[in-house]
Protein backbone atom coordinates (compact mmCIF):
# COMPACT_ATOMS: atom_id res chain seq x y z
CA UNK A 1 0.00 0.00 0.00
CA UNK A 2 1.44 3.59 -0.94
CA UNK A 3 1.55 6.26 1.59
CA UNK A 4 -0.27 8.53 -0.41
CA UNK A 5 -2.93 6.20 0.67
CA UNK A 6 -2.60 5.60 3.64
CA UNK A 7 -1.97 9.23 4.92
CA UNK A 8 -5.49 10.28 2.62
CA UNK A 9 -6.88 7.91 4.95
CA UNK A 10 -5.73 9.22 7.99
CA UNK A 11 -6.76 12.87 6.65
CA UNK A 12 -10.26 11.30 6.35
CA UNK A 13 -9.96 10.12 10.02
CA UNK A 14 -9.90 13.25 11.37
CA UNK A 15 -13.24 13.79 12.80
CA UNK A 16 -13.43 10.55 14.18
CA UNK A 17 -10.40 11.28 16.25
CA UNK A 18 -11.80 14.27 17.30
CA UNK A 19 -15.12 12.57 18.06
CA UNK A 20 -14.03 10.16 20.45
CA UNK A 21 -11.12 12.30 22.30
CA UNK A 22 -9.52 11.73 25.29
CA UNK A 23 -10.70 8.12 26.05
CA UNK A 24 -10.44 5.55 28.55
CA UNK A 25 -7.29 4.01 26.94
CA UNK A 26 -4.93 7.42 26.31
CA UNK A 27 -5.56 8.48 29.83
CA UNK A 28 -4.40 4.92 30.79
CA UNK A 29 -1.25 5.97 28.65
CA UNK A 30 -0.99 9.12 30.25
CA UNK A 31 -0.73 7.67 33.97
CA UNK A 32 1.55 5.07 32.62
CA UNK A 33 3.89 7.38 31.86
CA UNK A 34 3.45 9.49 35.18
CA UNK A 35 4.58 6.37 36.27
CA UNK A 36 7.39 5.91 34.97
CA UNK A 37 8.83 9.43 35.66
CA UNK A 38 7.01 12.00 32.80
CA UNK A 39 7.76 15.30 34.78
CA UNK A 40 7.14 18.87 34.16
CA UNK A 41 10.96 19.35 32.57
CA UNK A 42 10.90 15.72 30.34
CA UNK A 43 11.45 15.75 26.53
CA UNK A 44 9.36 13.75 24.45
CA UNK A 45 9.04 12.28 20.94
CA UNK A 46 4.97 11.43 20.40
CA UNK A 47 5.58 9.79 16.94
CA UNK A 48 2.18 8.98 15.05
CA UNK A 49 0.35 11.85 17.09
CA UNK A 50 -3.07 12.09 14.98
CA UNK A 51 -4.47 14.98 15.89
CA UNK A 52 -3.22 15.55 19.19
CA UNK A 53 -5.49 14.57 21.44
CA UNK A 54 -2.32 12.64 23.47
CA UNK A 55 -0.23 15.55 22.68
CA UNK A 56 -2.78 17.95 24.61
CA UNK A 57 -2.58 15.32 27.48
CA UNK A 58 0.72 15.43 27.55
CA UNK A 59 1.35 19.57 27.43
CA UNK A 60 -0.60 19.30 31.14
CA UNK A 61 2.02 17.80 32.97
CA UNK A 62 5.02 19.27 30.32
CA UNK A 63 5.61 22.71 31.03
CA UNK A 64 9.70 23.45 30.91
CA UNK A 65 10.06 20.04 28.53
CA UNK A 66 9.95 19.61 24.92
CA UNK A 67 6.88 18.17 23.45
CA UNK A 68 8.04 17.34 19.74
CA UNK A 69 4.78 15.05 17.81
CA UNK A 70 4.77 13.98 14.00
CA UNK A 71 2.28 12.30 12.17
CA UNK A 72 1.68 11.35 8.57
CA UNK A 73 -1.37 13.23 8.10
CA UNK A 74 -0.89 16.48 7.24
CA UNK A 75 -4.60 17.07 8.07
CA UNK A 76 -4.38 15.83 11.42
CA UNK A 77 -1.44 17.91 12.25
CA UNK A 78 -2.89 21.07 11.03
CA UNK A 79 -5.98 20.44 13.42
CA UNK A 80 -3.40 19.18 16.37
CA UNK A 81 -1.52 22.62 15.63
CA UNK A 82 -4.84 25.03 15.44
CA UNK A 83 -5.76 22.95 18.94
CA UNK A 84 -2.37 23.32 20.80
CA UNK A 85 -1.53 27.13 19.34
CA UNK A 86 0.04 29.27 21.95
CA UNK A 87 2.23 26.20 23.53
CA UNK A 88 5.87 27.24 22.78
CA UNK A 89 7.55 23.83 23.90
CA UNK A 90 5.29 22.48 21.33
CA UNK A 91 6.76 21.16 17.94
CA UNK A 92 4.10 19.47 15.13
CA UNK A 93 5.62 17.83 11.98
CA UNK A 94 4.04 16.33 9.24
CA UNK A 95 6.82 13.21 8.50
CA UNK A 96 6.97 9.65 7.86
CA UNK A 97 7.14 8.39 11.82
CA UNK A 98 9.57 5.34 10.24
CA UNK A 99 12.30 7.26 9.12
CA UNK A 100 11.58 10.76 10.77
CA UNK A 101 14.65 12.78 12.12
CA UNK A 102 13.86 14.97 15.19
CA UNK A 103 14.61 18.55 15.63
CA UNK A 104 15.75 17.95 19.02
CA UNK A 105 17.02 15.57 20.86
CA UNK A 106 17.88 14.37 24.44
CA UNK A 107 14.72 12.87 24.95
CA UNK A 108 13.79 11.29 28.18
CA UNK A 109 9.94 9.41 26.25
CA UNK A 110 9.93 8.40 22.99
CA UNK A 111 5.92 6.91 22.72
CA UNK A 112 4.08 5.21 20.05
CA UNK A 113 1.00 4.88 21.21
CA UNK A 114 -1.10 2.71 18.99
CA UNK A 115 0.77 3.17 16.14
CA UNK A 116 3.04 0.61 15.19
CA UNK A 117 0.09 -1.88 14.28
CA UNK A 118 -0.84 0.59 11.46
CA UNK A 119 2.82 0.52 10.07
CA UNK A 120 3.27 -1.93 7.67
CA UNK A 121 5.06 -4.99 8.92
CA UNK A 122 8.32 -5.00 6.22
CA UNK A 123 8.73 -1.39 7.49
CA UNK A 124 9.92 -2.70 11.06
CA UNK A 125 12.64 -3.34 10.34
CA UNK A 126 13.31 0.29 9.63
CA UNK A 127 11.46 1.75 12.29
CA UNK A 128 13.20 0.01 15.22
CA UNK A 129 16.47 0.56 13.78
CA UNK A 130 15.57 4.49 13.38
CA UNK A 131 14.77 4.97 17.41
CA UNK A 132 18.05 2.83 18.31
CA UNK A 133 19.70 5.85 16.44
CA UNK A 134 17.34 8.74 17.80
CA UNK A 135 17.21 7.35 21.55
CA UNK A 136 20.38 7.78 24.18
CA UNK A 137 21.16 5.65 27.13
CA UNK A 138 18.15 7.92 29.11
CA UNK A 139 15.41 7.36 26.88
CA UNK A 140 12.31 5.14 27.37
CA UNK A 141 10.49 4.16 24.44
CA UNK A 142 6.91 3.26 25.68
CA UNK A 143 5.14 0.99 23.37
CA UNK A 144 0.86 0.36 22.97
CA UNK A 145 -0.78 -2.03 20.41
CA UNK A 146 -3.88 -4.16 20.69
CA UNK A 147 -3.21 -7.42 21.27
CA UNK A 148 -2.49 -9.79 18.23
CA UNK A 149 -5.41 -11.91 19.35
CA UNK A 150 -7.67 -9.37 19.79
CA UNK A 151 -6.87 -7.78 16.05
CA UNK A 152 -6.98 -11.27 14.29
CA UNK A 153 -10.29 -11.93 16.49
CA UNK A 154 -11.48 -8.19 15.06
CA UNK A 155 -10.55 -9.54 11.46
CA UNK A 156 -13.37 -12.21 11.35
CA UNK A 157 -15.86 -10.88 13.54
CA UNK A 158 -15.76 -6.90 13.02
CA UNK A 159 -13.61 -6.07 9.73
CA UNK A 160 -15.49 -2.70 9.10
CA UNK A 161 -14.43 -1.30 12.80
CA UNK A 162 -10.60 -1.66 11.42
CA UNK A 163 -8.46 1.35 9.79
CA UNK A 164 -6.87 1.21 6.46
CA UNK A 165 -3.41 -0.75 8.10
CA UNK A 166 -4.65 -2.81 10.88
CA UNK A 167 -2.23 -5.53 11.48
CA UNK A 168 -1.58 -8.52 14.32
CA UNK A 169 1.73 -7.28 15.70
CA UNK A 170 3.39 -10.50 17.38
CA UNK A 171 6.32 -10.37 20.36
CA UNK A 172 8.66 -12.71 18.50
CA UNK A 173 9.38 -10.71 15.23
CA UNK A 174 9.02 -7.66 17.50
CA UNK A 175 11.68 -8.97 19.80
CA UNK A 176 14.26 -9.74 17.24
CA UNK A 177 14.01 -6.26 15.29
CA UNK A 178 15.34 -4.82 19.23
CA UNK A 179 18.08 -7.44 19.17
CA UNK A 180 19.19 -6.16 15.97
CA UNK A 181 19.40 -2.81 16.41
CA UNK A 182 20.80 -3.35 20.18
CA UNK A 183 17.40 -2.61 22.17
CA UNK A 184 15.88 -4.32 24.64
CA UNK A 185 12.61 -4.58 26.53
CA UNK A 186 12.96 -3.49 30.01
CA UNK A 187 8.72 -3.88 30.65
CA UNK A 188 5.54 -5.70 29.08
CA UNK A 189 1.86 -5.56 30.53
CA UNK A 190 -0.86 -7.05 28.99
CA UNK A 191 -3.95 -5.58 30.11
CA UNK A 192 -7.74 -4.67 29.81
CA UNK A 193 -9.61 -1.59 28.26
CA UNK A 194 -12.55 -2.43 26.67
CA UNK A 195 -12.27 -6.30 26.80
CA UNK A 196 -10.01 -8.42 29.00
CA UNK A 197 -6.54 -8.60 27.86
CA UNK A 198 -6.99 -6.31 24.76
CA UNK A 199 -4.00 -4.43 25.09
CA UNK A 200 -0.09 -4.83 25.17
CA UNK A 201 1.97 -1.88 26.81
CA UNK A 202 6.10 -2.35 26.55
CA UNK A 203 9.03 -0.12 27.64
CA UNK A 204 12.10 -0.15 25.36
CA UNK A 205 15.50 1.48 26.07
CA UNK A 206 19.03 0.56 24.46
CA UNK A 207 21.06 -2.40 25.35
CA UNK A 208 23.64 -1.54 28.10
CA UNK A 209 25.99 -3.52 30.16
CA UNK A 210 25.50 -5.00 33.30
CA UNK A 211 27.10 -2.67 36.24
CA UNK A 212 26.96 -3.91 39.91
CA UNK A 213 24.56 -1.74 41.76
CA UNK A 214 23.62 -2.72 45.64
CA UNK A 215 20.51 -2.04 46.12
CA UNK A 216 20.54 -1.59 49.43
CA UNK A 217 23.26 1.30 48.60
CA UNK A 218 20.43 3.60 47.19
CA UNK A 219 17.44 3.08 49.90
CA UNK A 220 17.61 5.70 52.49
CA UNK A 221 16.89 4.70 56.09
CA UNK A 222 13.01 4.99 56.04
CA UNK A 223 13.27 2.36 53.23
CA UNK A 224 15.85 0.18 54.81
CA UNK A 225 13.73 0.02 57.65
CA UNK A 226 10.66 -0.20 55.71
CA UNK A 227 12.54 -3.09 53.36
CA UNK A 228 13.71 -4.99 56.82
CA UNK A 229 9.70 -4.73 58.26
CA UNK A 230 8.31 -6.23 54.94
CA UNK A 231 10.72 -9.18 54.83
CA UNK A 232 10.29 -9.92 58.36
CA UNK A 233 6.29 -10.04 57.56
CA UNK A 234 6.90 -12.59 54.71
CA UNK A 235 9.44 -14.59 56.72
CA UNK A 236 6.53 -14.86 59.56
CA UNK A 237 3.86 -15.33 56.16
CA UNK A 238 5.24 -17.99 54.56
CA UNK A 239 6.71 -20.21 57.61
Amino acid sequence: MKQKEISDFYDEFVQRQLKIGANERLVSLYKRLLNLGLKEDSNVLELGCGVGIFTKLLSKKISTGILEAVDLSEKSVAVAKEELKGKKNIFLEVADVVKYHPQNSDYDFITLMDVIEHIPLDQHEELFGNLSKICTDKAQIAINIPSPQYIGYVKIHNPETLQVIDQEVHLFPLMQHLEKHSLEMTYFEKYGIWEEEDYHFMVIRKKRDFVLKHLSDHRNISEKISKKVSDKIDEIKYK
